[in-house]
């Protein structure tokens, strides 16, 4: 049951750029926000199934266990251990001079959008100290500082709010999901861990952070099956979601 981390960059950027609070009043600045949704699984290959060694041509050991190290971090989700496997192909492809069919710059993005997504300050810091180091592309340095700026205030704000004894601004979401597949689907909530739905099976999330948006991903068993990612923006107080 392992992980294959949010979709393209761009996708990511765009919505994490359009809102940080989770306020349904306010419309007019999200995206479109659809209460029922139906989705179908997305077919990839496991990286651990990639034999570093013979693609790069280079005796390293470390990089017989670099594909299985990469989707351990994945299961985790761990951006900061993501981040040093990137690292560490980065180099193996400037000693070898050649890429293999997974690259560094594949999974520092990788890295990047999970780290951004999680909000950790600590986690965004690391993420991006290896980032700089490796001399990644500009998109996940702006999204990484982006992010950390957004984690900052969200700590100082979450500090004041537990001060001040403020009532809850923002209902828990929930989010039922119906299984309608053979697979085994694990859910990620903004990279953690919630919930296992079996086959023909039915579950349900309750999202109670208070920020925008919720990104929901589902990985199958098989490690070959991607279902989402789904962004919701707490328009509604209750989300379906059905996997066909």
């Amino acid at each position: 049951m392992s992980l294959y981390r949010f979709a393209s960059v761009l996708s990511l950027l765009g919505c994490l750029a359009v809102a940080t609070s989770a306020d349904p009043d306010k419309k007019s600045e999200t995206p479109e926000d659809k209460q029922v949704v139906n989705s179908k699984a997305t077919p990839r290959t496991a990286v651990s199934s990639i034999n570093f060694r013979k693609e790069l041509d280079l005796p390293f050991d470390s990089l017989s266990t670099l594909g299985s190290r990469i989707e351990t971090a994945r299961r985790k989700p761990d951006p900061v251990a993501m981040a040093h496997a990137a690292s560490e192909l980065a180099t193996a492809e400037k000693v070898s001079g050649k890429t293999a069919s997974y690259t560094s710059k594949q999974l520092m993005k990788e890295a990047a959008e999970l780290a951004a997504v999680r909000r950790q300050e600590a986690e965004l810091r690391a993420t991006l100290n290896v980032a700089n180091q490796i001399q990644s592309e500009d998109d996940n340095l702006v999204l990484l500082k982006k992010q950390l700026d957004i984690a900052q205030e969200q700590t100082k704000a979450d500090k004041q709010f537990l001060l001040n004894n403020t009532e809850p601004t923002n209902a828990p979401r929930k989010i039922v999901i119906n299984n309608y597949t053979t697979d085994s689907i694990d859910f990620y909530v903004n990279g953690y861990f919630k919930i296992n739905v079996g086959p023909g099976a039915s579950g349900v999330i309750m999202v109670e952070h208070r920020w925008n948006p919720t990104v929901i991903t589902g990985y199958g068993n098989q490690d070959v099956n991607q279902y989402g990612p789904r962004n919701i923006w707490g328009q509604f107080d209750k989300y379906t979601w059905n996997i066909n």
